[in-house]
């Protein structure tokens, strides 16, 4: 993501497990640098402690059933901060050097994991994919998104006119689109996850699939409070329709 005011600028990679959470870490990003546009200058005095700004937007259904989440953030091919430590994620981005990653990048930054493997064997396969784009424009803002899952296609996009007593910022907009995303990923879970029913799970994997689908029902609740606070304090056109949160 690129963020810029006057003569301050700066490009700052966020990664993430999931897009959610990548994009909350970026609202983060942009909530700081709106503050203090000096943020990621060389020897900075006082910069935020992102530990906690990350586990503050972390919900206790993510701290708890996906244990596996994690963020990072990289300016010039440096990581500035990391939940947990990858020279993997750190060998990428300094050949990336905040670029977009490519095939080539990836073969280049994973070929020594494989000992001498010919790079022409190494595949790059990506589970799904999901494109976010948030465009300022002077009356309002307008995000697409765009997802390839399972050789499937969908996009949806939604504007959120700026209102004169209080103009919805990048950083509100990118959460309200991080809460839109888990409450669908969510929906689709619970349409899938297996009942009581299922005479081949032990007590306890039921247990702990009851436990999970009990948090995951709690945890979209929220996330449908938040999204229809967030229609409701401002103007947010879907097209071509809202989304089944």
């Amino acid at each position: 993501m690129e963020t810029s005011i006057g003569d301050k600028r700066s490009v700052v990679v966020v990664r993430g497990h999931n897009i959610a959470g990548t994009l909350r870490m970026a609202a983060i990003v942009a909530e700081r640098f709106l503050r203090d546009p000096g943020l990621f200058e060389p020897g900075h005095a006082y910069p935020p402690d992102w530990n906690d700004l990350w586990s503050r937007k972390t919900s206790p259904y993510d701290k708890h059933f996906n244990q596996n989440n994690w963020a990072s953030l990289h300016v010039g091919g440096e990581t500035v901060f990391a939940t947990r430590d990858s020279d993997a994620l750190q060998g990428i981005e300094r050949l990336a050097e905040g670029a977009d990653l490519d095939e080539k990048t990836l073969r280049a930054a994973t070929r020594g994991l494989f000992g001498t493997v010919s790079p022409d064997d190494v595949v790059v396969q990506h589970e799904s994919q999901t494109a976010v784009v948030v465009t300022p424009f002077e009356d309002y803002l307008r995000t697409a998104v765009l997802e390839r899952h399972s050789g499937r296609t969908g996009s949806f996009s939604f504007q959120v006119r700026r209102a004169t007593d209080h103009p919805a910022r990048p950083h509100s907009v990118m959460t309200f689109c991080a809460d839109v995303i888990e409450s669908c990923n969510l929906r689709q879970f619970l349409e899938r996850a297996p009942d009581g029913s299922d005479r081949t799970l032990t007590p306890a994997s039921a247990r702990a699939i009851q436990s999970q689908i009990d948090g995951a029902r709690k945890r979209r609740q929220e996330l449908i409070q938040y999204i229809e606070g967030f229609e409701h304090a401002n103007r947010v056109q879907y097209r071509p329709e809202r989304p089944d949160v």
